[in-house]
């Protein structure tokens, strides 16, 4: 049985891998149920712009949309999260600012979220946490993102989402155009447990045991997701569990064994 479904979400139990670049650590997570399975699909509508948000310009300088919902001509805009929406069950969400927010008691949640921007031309990048520029260049010389002329994508994105974290996403519009935008979303909201056996962890993280590896966009060990492991799932100190090879297993169920003791159930 394949480890994910046709939309590339992850299966129940099967698992899930995160992974931070920033430390060379990952966390695993089998996925015990999946809330939404045959429901994965949401659609949203126009991006959370009004005419009172404030965009910045490529060309210089800041502009304001025309319309809501509306990305103005050669612009992109500061850190976004989706709100609930108005006259919608979604007002009861955790946090209404943000309907993709876990809070430090849901630590047996993940979402699990692709997300499709209408027009596809539209570039959009994420920040984790929010205001925190991740992507960089060239071992870290060089900083880009949605307002340089690399570190984004068009159209889409994918993202894994951690408890206790604010993360913040960015859209660009290079065009001349006014764009009316509309997003979709397709996810899981996963009901998960870190493994609790070091041998496990170790098949895992190895590659013996077929998983679903996620990389998370985090090249800069920001303190902010720090607090959060540690709140969340007991990390103290490490982000997870340290990639090993294969001839160093032993050495790997030990730090294993040692992390497991910390984390909380």
């Amino acid at each position: 049985m394949s480890v994910v479904d046709r939309f590339g979400l992850v299966n129940e139990n099967s698992y899930l891998v995160v992974y931070f670049p920033a430390t060379g650590t990952a966390i695993p997570f089998r996925v015990l149920a999946r809330v939404n399975k045959g429901f994965e699909v949401f659609n949203y509508g126009p991006l959370p712009i009004t005419t009172t948000t404030t965009l910045s310009s490529y060309d210089g300088g800041t502009v304001t949309p025309p319309a809501s919902g509306v990305m103005p001509a050669r612009s992109y805009t500061p850190d976004l999260a989706f709100p609930a929406i108005s006259g919608t069950p979604l007002v009861n969400a955790r946090d209404t600012s943000d309907i993709w927010y876990l809070d430090e008691n849901d630590r047996d949640r993940l979402f699990h979220v692709k997300m499709f921007v209408y027009p596809p031309i539209i570039r959009t990048d994420i920040r984790i946490p929010i205001n925190v520029t991740q992507l960089r260049f060239q071992k870290e010389r060089v900083v880009i993102g949605v307002s340089t002329v690399l570190g984004f994508t068009r159209g889409a994105l994918e993202f894994i989402r951690l408890p206790y974290l604010r993360y913040g996403l960015r859209f660009g519009n290079d065009t001349n155009l006014n764009l009316y935008t509309f997003v979709s979303f397709i996810y899981a909201e996963y009901v998960v447990e870190v493994p609790r056996d070091a041998d496990v962890i170790a098949d895992i993280l190895l590659k013996r045991v077929p998983s679903y590896w996620f990389t998370m966009p985090i090249s800069y060990q920001d303190p902010g997701i720090s607090d959060a492991l540690r709140r969340v799932y007991g990390f103290t100190s490490t982000w997870g569990f340290k990639l090993y090879r294969h001839d160093q297993r032993e050495q790997a169920l030990k730090e294993y064994s040692s992390v497991l003791a910390s984390l909380k159930s």
